[in-house]
């Protein structure tokens, strides 16, 4: 589990639409895999005070206690850069000093529903056998108005319990109310420092696409070549809920609710998507696919 470069420019791009502030929940303790040079900019980026960030580096105070630390510096202390939030770690048992003991894969305990303002999940739910639940219960443990990112496998990856497409998240939040979905996929096929540091292009998903004829299904899969991961911010309402289960896009029909329908609404919501460079270049969109538009590329600081 970790936070990547393109990450953590949504959690900073987020932070500068709407503050990070009150209870903060990670799932899992996160490995930080950017560079204090890709951090520093990010925080130049969104006009962030660098002095603090800058300290922890000179002080050497780094992450080796989590199980790919890597010697840099603590998700808890990155998140004190820039944030007041209270920072607290869930997962299922106390394993890199968790303090929050729970097994995604089991409902919810009474006493933890509504506790959270911000969850960060850096690729828990491709971990767990039951993700359904899991989201679920990520809903039930935010308060109305709170915020929950997600990055998660989009394509296979050795050791991935599950894999998730950009329609599954977005499908979910907007069924059950959700005030708004932004969802993103990005293509890792440059490989940077680490284990999790690829580079490459960024998109935005939307629920309507050009249906072609012909649609070539094996050129398409060919397509989308690199480590396909996918990214979302979701804001829960005062009228959001968390048991609703969407329906396939494919087999969506008039007996059931078309929650394609909510992306005007998300159009409306004045968040703005993460603003990229979009260098030069040919970009082909992944599964040759309109449901996806480019919106820049991530390249090693």
């Amino acid at each position: 589990m970790g936070i990547t470069k393109q990450s953590l420019d949504l959690l900073l791009a987020e932070n500068a639409f709407k503050p990070v502030t009150g209870s903060y929940l990670s799932l899992g303790k996160q490995n930080l895999s950017v560079s204090r040079e890709d951090i520093n900019a990010l925080f130049i980026k969104y006009g962030l005070d660098t002095a603090k960030l800058n300290s922890l580096y000179e002080k050497g105070i780094f992450d080796k206690s989590t199980k790919y630390g890597s010697g840099n510096i603590h998700d808890h202390d990155l998140l004190s850069c820039f944030s007041q939030a209270r920072y607290r770690s869930l997962d299922r048992s106390d394993y890199e000093g968790a303090d929050v003991v729970h097994d995604m894969n089991e409902p919810l305990p009474d006493s933890l529903k509504g506790q959270f303002d911000f969850i960060f999940n850096g690729s828990v739910m491709d971990n767990v056998f039951d993700p359904a639940t899991l989201i679920k219960n990520t809903t039930q443990l935010l308060k109305p108005g709170g915020r929950i990112l997600h990055l998660e496998h989009a394509g296979s990856y050795p050791g991935a319990f599950v894999m998730f497409s950009p329609e599954w998240l977005y499908s979910y939040y907007a069924v059950n109310n959700f005030k708004d979905c932004k969802t993103y996929v990005f293509l890792g096929n440059e490989r940077g420092e680490g284990r999790f540091n690829w580079f490459g292009p960024m998109f935005s998903w939307k629920p309507a696409f050009t249906q072609a004829e012909n649609y070539d299904y094996e050129s398409a899969i060919k397509s989308a070549s690199g480590m396909m991961h996918v990214l979302v911010i979701a804001e829960k309402g005062e009228e959001s809920t968390h048991d609703k289960n969407p329906i396939q896009m494919q087999y969506l029909d008039d007996s059931v609710p078309d929650w394609r329908k909510r992306h005007d609404d998300f159009l409306k919501s004045p968040r703005p998507l993460i603003p990229l460079e979009k260098p030069g270049g040919k970009i082909v969109l992944p599964f040759l696919s309109d449901h996806y538009e480019y919106l820049g590329s991530y390249q090693a600081g």
